[in-house]
C-alpha cells in the first residue's frame, strides 16, 4: 500500500529491503485495522500477519499510533494530489461540481473501512477531525471561489462542505436496498442533481406571513401506549440503558465496562444479566432504544405538518436538539460502524425507512422533487449526521450550540441546494 521512502523511528535512512519490510508491516497494519478496527488491534497481530518479529516491528515503529497515523498520513495526502491535480477548466459549474463529487465519492467508498474506524472514541481527537478538516478545507476553498464567481448562492462553505462529506458517506454504504441499485455514475448524478436544487418540489408551498425557518410546532402528546407506566422490570432496563449511556459517553464502547454500568444504574451484577446477556446485546438494546427516542420525538413535532417541505425543516431541528441533549453518547455513535456493522446498519435503515415512505407521498403531491427515496433519505442522513458530528459531537467547546445561523444555512442548502 505505501511505497514511500521513510526513515525508521531511529532516524536512520532506510536500506532496500528495509523500505520493504517496513511497507509490509503498514500493509499488513492496515488489514488488521480494517478487520478488527483501532482499539482491539495488536503489534503482535500486526507483526505476525506481516510475518515479523515483534523485535523487527519496533525497529521501525514505536507503537500501533504511529502506523495508524501514517495510514491516515497517506490516504489523506494521496487524496489531496488527486485534487490538486483536478483539471476543472473548460466546465460549467455544473460539470465542476460533479468532477468534485466523483472525486469525493470515489475517495470515500474506497477507504471506507478506514472512514469507520475513524469513528472509535479514541481516535477522534488525535486523528479523526485533522482527516476530515483537511478535506472540508480543499471544499471550502472551491466553494468560495464559486461563490465569488457568482455561481452558486452565498451559503457558509464550511456547512456545505460538511453536507457534501455526509451525502458521498452515506452513499458508500452497502445498504442492501435491491429496489434501488444505482450504478456509481447514477449515484453521482443524483448527488449533484440534489446539490444543485435541493429537494423543493414545484408544488406551492404555502407558508402563513409568520412563518420562521427556526420555528417549532408544539409537540403531539405521547399516545397511550407510549405513555403507560413501565413495570419495575422495564424501570430496571430502563435504569441499564440510561446508565450505559452515561458510561459510553465517557469512555467508549470499547472501554466501558459492566461492572462500571451496573454501579451507575445502581443494580447487582446479576441483575444486570437478566436483561442482558452480554455487554454486546447491550449495546444493540442501547442502539435501538436510541433510535426508537429520536424518532419518536422527530414524529411528534413533524408529522402533522401539511407540506413535507415543513416536515424537513422541523426534522433538521429536532434532531440537533435530540443530539445535543444526549451529545455524549452520540460521540460513540460513529463507533457502532466498527464494532458491530449489523447493529449500525439496522440503525441507520430503521431512520431510512421512516423517510422513505414520507418522502414518497410528498413526490406525489409535488412537494419534493423527483429523487429515488431511499438515495434521498440516505442523502438527507448524511448531511444532518455530518454537521451534527462536526459542531456538536466533536466539538471542543463542553456545551456546543449550534447557531442559528448554521441551522438555517444547513435547511437552505438541504432545501433549495447551491444553484444561484
Amino acid at each position: 500500500m505505501m511505497t514511500r521512502k521513510k526513515k525508521e523511528h531511529s532516524g536512520r535512512v532506510l536500506t532496500k529491503k528495509g523500505t520493504a519490510t517496513r511497507a509490509a508491516v503498514l500493509n499488513a497494519a492496515h488489514e488488521v485495522f480494517r478487520d478488527t478496527g483501532y482499539y482491539a488491534s495488536s503489534v503482535s497481530e500486526i507483526s505476525r500477519r506481516a510475518g515479523v518479529s515483534l523485535a523487527t516491528f519496533y525497529q521501525y515503529f514505536k507503537n500501533k499510533e504511529q502506523v495508524f497515523q501514517e495510514l491516515n498520513d497517506f490516504i489523506i495526502e494521496r487524496f489531496m494530489k488527486k485534487a490538486e491535480s483536478l483539471s476543472l477548466e473548460g466546465f460549467d459549474f455544473a460539470g465542476r461540481i460533479k468532477k468534485i463529487i466523483a472525486l469525493l465519492f470515489d475517495h470515500t467508498k474506497n477507504n471506507l473501512a478506514f472512514h469507520r474506524i475513524l469513528g472509535e472514541s479514541e481516535l477522534v481527537d488525535r486523528v479523526t477531525l485533522a482527516y476530515y478538516e483537511a478535506i472540508a478545507r480543499f471544499l471550502r476553498n472551491f466553494l468560495r471561489r464559486e461563490t465569488a464567481a457568482g455561481n452558486i448562492r452565498p451559503l457558509d462553505p464550511n456547512i456545505v462542505a460538511y453536507g457534501l462529506i455526509g451525502i458521498c458517506y452515506f452513499n458508500s454504504f452497502k445498504w442492501g436496498d435491491a429496489q434501488e441499485e444505482l450504478s456509481e455514475e447514477q449515484t453521482i448524478d443524483l448527488m449533484v442533481k440534489l446539490i444543485m436544487q435541493g429537494i423543493n418540489g414545484p408544488a406551492e408551498w404555502k407558508r402563513p406571513a409568520s412563518w420562521d425557518m427556526l420555528s417549532l410546532p408544539a409537540a403531539s402528546p405521547l399516545n397511550e401506549e407510549a405513555g403507560e407506566p413501565l413495570t419495575k422490570g422495564e424501570k430496571t432496563r430502563q435504569s441499564i440503558l440510561l446508565a450505559a449511556e452515561k458510561v459510553f459517553g465517557q469512555h467508549g464502547i470499547n472501554r466501558a465496562s459492566i461492572a462500571e454500568i451496573t454501579r451507575e444504574a445502581g443494580v447487582a451484577l446479576g441483575t444486570f444479566y437478566v436483561h442482558f446477556a452480554s455487554k454486546a446485546e447491550l449495546v444493540e438494546g442501547y442502539v435501538k432504544y436510541i433510535n426508537r427516542n429520536m424518532r419518536l420525538e422527530i414524529q411528534r413535532v413533524a408529522a402533522n405538518m401539511p407540506d413535507r417541505r415543513d416536515a424537513e425543516r422541523i426534522g433538521v431541528i429536532v434532531c440537533f436538539n435530540f443530539v445535543l441533549r444526549h451529545r455524549e453518547v452520540y460521540r460513540i455513535i460513529p463507533e457502532f460502524e466498527m464494532i458491530d456493522k449489523e447493529v449500525s446498519l439496522w440503525y441507520y435503515k430503521k431512520t431510512a425507512q421512516g423517510y422513505v415512505q414520507g418522502l414518497e407521498r410528498a413526490m406525489k403531491k409535488g412537494e419534493i422533487g423527483q429523487f429515488p427515496p431511499f438515495f434521498l433519505a440516505h442523502s438527507l442522513m448524511g448531511i444532518t449526521h455530518f454537521i451534527a458530528l462536526k459542531w456538536i459531537i466533536w466539538a471542543a467547546n463542553p456545551n456546543p450550540q449550534l447557531s442559528r445561523q448554521a441551522i438555517e444555512n444547513n435547511i437552505n442548502f438541504i432545501l433549495w441546494g447551491l444553484k444561484a
